[in-house]
């Protein structure tokens, strides 16, 4: 079992241990805390279950932790490599449909069946974390235009429309999606959402659709509806065709990838003003007031520096 500490508790320190609640985000940990002298906190290596909230949100820790009520943690009878840890992380998440707020896990987790090291897939074995990462780290490859050195400065907001031209997307009808990618024509059809990595709605050949509908890598784009993703705001890691309910902003002026990030999140921070009945379409999307200018700091910033450091983080794996 856990170590069933409070977080209100504790003394939070922006370089100490990392404190595991029963939160689906961020790998479970809800902040870090400075390291109580009569309590060790637990080692890497571990996995962490929580048993209540999130019933069965399993992670992998590569760090030392401390932990909140309802967490159980899970360590190896035998060796075991982190590409299996994780493996045996989301076995145990595939059983979450058999709990909920009102049904816990405390008793139960024990009595969980999961596949033996023996029945595990070959893929598994074969697979290394650190390459596949690494492999796409090499494949980061955004143009971040480092060479734009902009001397403007300005504290007036402008609206959207000053700034880019919208494109709307195209609708699913009429489109023949799959599930998986056919060849290497297909793209992403990208709908709206609260999180990038679930925009992702089929792959479309390109083939069928005007030319004009697919964007590259790099590209902004905004949610414009749904009561969950209206308004959320992003820049595609990857070539994509956008459906209806998503537009498109292309920049009337040079901008570097840190911009346009800085802008996702200028655009983002205006969905309180929006709502399922009342959408960011059309003047209501073209009106949202941004900076002229990025700030100093945006350009200052060192996204290489970024990238290095993650990748030396990943090669210690």
């Amino acid at each position: 079992y856990g170590n069933s500490l409070d977080l209100v508790s504790l003394k939070k320190d922006e370089n100490g241990i990392n404190f595991v609640s029963r939160t689906s985000k961020s790998n479970g940990i809800s902040g870090k805390v400075k390291q109580l002298p009569s309590l060790a906190p637990f080692s890497a290596g571990l996995i962490t279950v929580a048993l209540s909230g999130n019933p069965l949100e399993s992670f992998l820790h590569l760090s030392p932790f401390y932990t909140a009520f309802h967490i159980m943690v899970l360590s190896p009878n035998e060796p075991m490599t982190m590409e299996q840890k994780i493996f045996y992380c989301h076995c145990i998440r595939l059983n979450k449909y058999k709990y909920s707020y009102g049904r816990q896990a405390n008793s139960t987790l024990k009595d969980l069946l999961v596949p033996s090291i023996k029945e595990m897939p070959e893929w598994v074995k074969e697979f290394s974390v650190r390459k596949y990462t690494m492999q796409l780290i090499s494949e980061l490859n955004l143009e971040m235009k480092a060479t734009i050195h902009r001397t403007e400065t300005s504290n007036k907001l402008v609206p959207l429309l000053d700034l880019f031209t919208p494109v709307n997307g195209i609708a699913a009808s009429g489109l023949k999606r799959f599930s998986y990618r056919p060849d290497d024509s297909y793209v992403p059809y990208l709908r709206p959402s609260y999180r990038q990595n679930t925009s992702f709605d089929a792959y479309v050949s390109k083939m069928s659709v005007n030319a004009k509908h697919v964007f590259p890598k790099g590209t902004l784009y905004v949610s414009t509806n749904g009561q969950g993703s209206h308004t959320f705001t992003y820049v595609s890691v990857f070539e994509f065709i956008p459906n209806s309910d998503v537009c498109v902003l292309l920049p009337k002026r040079d901008m570097s990838i840190l911009e346009k990030l800085y802008y996702a999140k200028c655009i983002t921070d205006n969905r309180y003003k929006f709502s399922y009945g009342r959408k960011p379409k059309g003047d209501r999307l073209q009106s949202i007031m941004l900076p002229e200018y990025s700030p100093p700091s945006v350009a200052a910033y060192d996204m290489s520096k970024v990238i290095t450091e993650f990748s030396s983080i990943v090669g210690k794996l």
